[in-house]
């Protein structure tokens, strides 16, 4: 059983220097947002130490929001553990849930992409959800440290936003946008969230479905 599995069936593992009430009531402290926190707790249950090195400004930390990491594990074909025991929700598409048609093949094609290898992190204006997953791009096979822009590059105004992206990175020239690649395989759908700014590269990896 993997460590995603371990997670969404709900397993408690019990460590014996941290206890989770004095992890959470620390993470408070640093100004983590309460609904994270929980997830944050469990990462920590599971050997995550870095939540130590949060400081107070949650959203600058690279305990959380890592530059770079390895993926371990694949839980499915939008969601992957990281060696830094993050997890990471691919932003911009959706794969299959589990019981749904396409959920093996969504995740055999992320782990063909991704398992045991180096992956950069790239953030957009939304850098976690509401389940205390980290959002991001996920780049993997770069030539050199990729140069991003900032997460909060597409926002111009209140009601309109800059252009999207539709070249890779510097460093990255050679790499692959893993969000792209599955929707090229037909694993994955785009999506555009409701009510929210559009992405950085929302309108690359629509245009090949036509949207």
């Amino acid at each position: 059983m993997g460590l995603m599995e371990m997670l969404r069936n709900g397993i408690l593992v019990r460590v014996k220097k941290i206890s989770s009430v004095v992890v959470a009531g620390l993470l408070r402290r640093f100004v983590v947002p309460a609904v994270l926190i929980p997830g944050l707790v469990m990462a920590a249950a599971l050997g995550w130490r870095d939540w130590r090195d949060l400081g107070p400004n949650y959203y600058d930390s690279k305990a959380v929001f890592a530059n770079a990491a390895s993926v371990v594990e694949a839980y499915d074909g939008d969601t992957v553990y990281l060696d830094n025991n993050m997890i990471v929700r691919l932003v911009g598409i959706n794969a299959p849930d589990r019981g749904q048609v396409g959920y093996e093949g969504a995740g055999k094609k992320l782990e063909d992409l991704v398992l045991n290898k180096k992956v950069w992190l790239e953030y957009d204006r939304y850098k976690d959800d509401k389940y205390g997953r980290v959002l991001a791009w996920l780049w993997v096979g770069c030539e050199a440290k990729p140069k991003f822009l900032p997460n909060n590059y597409m926002h111009k105004t209140n009601n309109e936003s800059n252009l999207g992206l539709t070249s890779n990175p510097v460093g990255c020239k050679k790499g692959k946008l893993v969000q792209e690649e599955m929707v090229k395989a037909g694993k994955a759908e785009t999506v555009s969230y409701k009510d929210r700014g559009e992405l950085k590269y929302e309108k690359r990896i629509g245009a090949i479905v036509g949207l």
